[in-house]
């Protein structure tokens, strides 16, 4: 299995959620677009997408010329059943990719936030048997129309649009599975975070990041099985 990750940002790759999928004997391929790095026009040699997060706003069009290229590779995969994890930006960009505007949300949502899982989301395979609330790492301030043909899978009452699915095989969720302590307090750092902000997620950290990394290995080894699942049908 090779699996493009697009990353928008150095301090946000894929994480625990990566690490799980490369348990599972996948190929992870980074590229960072903003630093020029190419990145396909579809998804010819890859088995699946994952769009990782960053300090961008995901309508920057002008400030970020390679999202249009972006959005289609994103439809190419969808259209030819590659599963897709789309994280924060990434989510956003999928959003934009199915037609839906993003802009800034009400305020910002950083933290260890209350996220709670729609019937939907329970019943989901990506989420079936983890209650009806997960508590994930949040780091946005902008948020996004929920596509037309998408099924919401979570929300919260900072975010309507807290996780979602299009089709059997694009996910795309607003919060950061990807965390460990170390990449939470690089993003403190870079985002110069002052002392209430950075002891306050400290302190969450101490209450919440286990069961946070637990949830993003979860969503790595589901969304593996996704892949399996869709070669599976193409050798039949």
């Amino acid at each position: 299995m090779r699996i493009l990750v697009i990353q928008h940002d150095k301090d946000d790759p894929a994480g625990v959620v990566g690490e799980q999928v490369a348990a599972r004997g996948a190929t992870l391929v980074p590229v960072l677009p903003p630093a020029g790095d190419a990145f396909p026009d579809g998804p010819e040699g890859f088995d699946g997408l994952i769009l990782m997060g960053g300090p961008m706003c995901a309508a920057d069009d002008e400030g970020y010329p390679y999202y249009p290229r972006l959005h289609r590779m994103v439809r190419r995969f969808h259209d030819a059943g590659r599963p897709i994890l789309g994280i924060c930006l990434g989510s956003q960009i999928i959003a934009r990719s199915f037609g839906k505007p993003v802009y800034r949300n009400k305020a910002d949502e950083i933290g260890f936030c209350p996220v709670q899982l729609t019937d939907a989301g329970q019943a989901d395979p990506m989420f079936k048997g983890l209650g009806s609330e997960i508590r994930p790492m949040q780091w946005h301030e902008d948020t996004f129309d929920l596509p037309d043909e998408a099924v919401r899978l979570a929300t919260n009452e900072m975010a309507l649009n807290q996780a979602y699915r299009i089709g059997h095989s694009t996910y795309a969720v607003q919060f950061h599975p990807e965390v460990d302590r170390d990449m939470v307090r690089t993003w403190a750092k870079s985002a110069k975070a002052d002392e209430a902000l950075t002891e306050r997620l400290e302190s969450e950290m101490k209450d919440h990041l286990a069961a946070a990394e637990h949830l993003g290995r979860t969503i790595g080894d589901r969304w593996t099985d996704l892949i399996e699942r869709h070669g599976q049908r193409s050798a039949a």
